[in-house]
């Protein structure tokens, strides 16, 4: 498959990081300074603006199965994926950061009418990746698979887990769940059952969502069953979506700087309690006693006061802090100070955007841990000789983590059988994507 992709920065190169290797890939950037980071991928480089025709003429749009626009200017996107259509009929999708170009009333057809296939909106995205670890307490990130037969959710271990310290083989994990994953430290790998958990080790677990409750109920104790209390500083897009998703089950305060725009939200919301002030000023914060929030979310758009907002929520006792990073590099620095949880709005649509353009035989699903692993969905083949897992060698850095049969989702141990027809759901680590793909499909998607 060809893919051309009209924007070099983080999204672009994270996009061409995860497709280089098996597409051929070719990312257009007005800056040349850009092109040093791509040379150690194999994809081809251009300098030159997607709005040029001529530009996209060299970039061989015309042979081109997908196109994205992921400029950090919205307009540019829409033009370059209109002109692409123009030369082509590439699937497309366009990377917008503002509202109204997505929530265009429907007779103006919205982006569709330039031969926009897949519209981005990575705040929205962002809104509901946050929901989702809300919505698992204690969790420090949440994924939901075959419409919510399987999920994915992963914890840190306090000193006194009853887990630390014993051969994961010993420690029984509830039927319906599997250990796949362990970060300690910079260190990220699939355990195996001698292996050991650590305090302070994130640990990654996929099964149905019963069985996902008796883990937590063992990691973290009882269940909290009252209504969470929410604090979401910064009432922009992803706060106001943020507090449009949460407020029917959830006591959810937004703080906002601006007063025009928290009037606005406020009319808008109709259970959400909008406080106009700095989500930074501690004399604010102690006086609404933003201290017994259960989560404080922090998604203003700058990292420096996401993280001075989010240091001063946990130093007044907050339970769980939930912070936005902007820049990638970040994210690693923000949980080294403390922060439970630095999610990415850029790395959620990543992992959106590249669900929709991969397909065939494998998808990938899910980025955990900042790409340091993921959830591939695997098609077996009509022709493939049916056995069962403990009579299979796959990859050491992959694991099963479901099996989905028509209507069935087995969480498999040893004795489960892959057969033709079976959709898998394969956590891998980075280095073994490719691999995998091979070993259980025959042939790269």
């Amino acid at each position: 498959m060809r893919v051309v992709i009209v924007g070099g920065g983080e999204i672009g190169f994270s996009l061409a990081q995860a497709l280089s290797a098996q597409h051929d890939v070719v990312v257009v950037d007005q800056k040349s300074s850009v092109a040093d980071r791509f040379e150690r991928l194999d994809v081809q480089f251009l300098q030159g603006t997607g709005t040029s025709s001529d530009v996209l003429q060299r970039a061989s749009v015309d042979k081109a199965d997908v196109f994205v626009a992921c400029t950090g200017l919205d307009e540019v996107n829409i033009v370059a994926c209109a002109l692409a259509n123009q030369v082509a009929s590439p699937r497309t999708f366009c990377f917008v950061s503002r509202q109204d170009f997505v929530e265009m009333p429907a007779e103006q057809k919205g982006l569709a009418r330039f031969g926009i296939d897949r519209i981005i909106w990575p705040e929205a995205q962002l809104a509901a990746d946050i929901e989702r670890i809300i919505g698992a307490p204690g969790a420090l990130d949440a994924e939901v698979f075959a419409d919510g037969a399987i999920r994915l959710l992963e914890y840190q271990l306090d000193a006194g887990a009853s887990v630390i310290a014993r051969p994961i083989a010993d420690l029984h994990f509830p039927a319906g769940s599997l250990l796949v994953a362990v970060r300690r430290g910079e260190s990220f790998f699939i355990p195996r059952g001698d292996s050991q958990l650590a305090s302070g080790d994130r640990i990654v677990v996929m099964g149905t969502p019963d069985a996902l409750q008796d883990v937590r109920r063992r990691l973290l104790g009882g269940t909290d069953e009252r209504r969470q209390r929410v604090t979401i500083i910064g009432g922009g897009d992803v706060g106001f979506r943020l507090a449009e998703r949460l407020e029917d089950s959830m006591d959810v305060v937004v703080i906002e700087r601006s007063e025009e725009r928290g009037a606005l939200i406020a009319g808008r919301l109709r259970r959400t309690l909008v406080l106009a002030g700095d989500g930074t000023d501690l004399e604010l914060l102690e006086a609404e006693d933003i201290g017994r929030s259960d989560v404080l979310v922090s998604v203003i758009d700058n990292d420096e006061r996401n993280l001075l907002a989010s240091l001063l929520a946990r130093q007044l006792g907050v339970r769980r802090v939930i912070t936005r990073v902007g820049r990638q590099a970040n994210l690693r620095l923000f949980e080294r100070v403390g922060i439970d949880v630095a999610i990415s709005a850029r790395g959620a649509a990543v992992a959106s955007a590249l669900n929709q353009i991969e397909g065939g035989t494998a998808r990938l699903l899910a980025l955990v841990e900042q790409g340091a692993g993921s959830i591939l969905e695997l098609q077996v083949p009509a022709d493939y000789a049916a056995r069962a897992l403990r009579d299979m060698a796959p990859p050491r850095e992959s694991i099963v983590g479901a099996i989905l049969r028509g209507s069935q989702a087995i969480v498999p141990r040893g004795h489960d059988r892959i057969e033709p027809g079976d959709r898998l759901l394969v956590f891998v680590t980075k280095a073994a994507a490719d691999r995998v793909r091979d070993f259980f499909t025959g042939a790269r998607a």
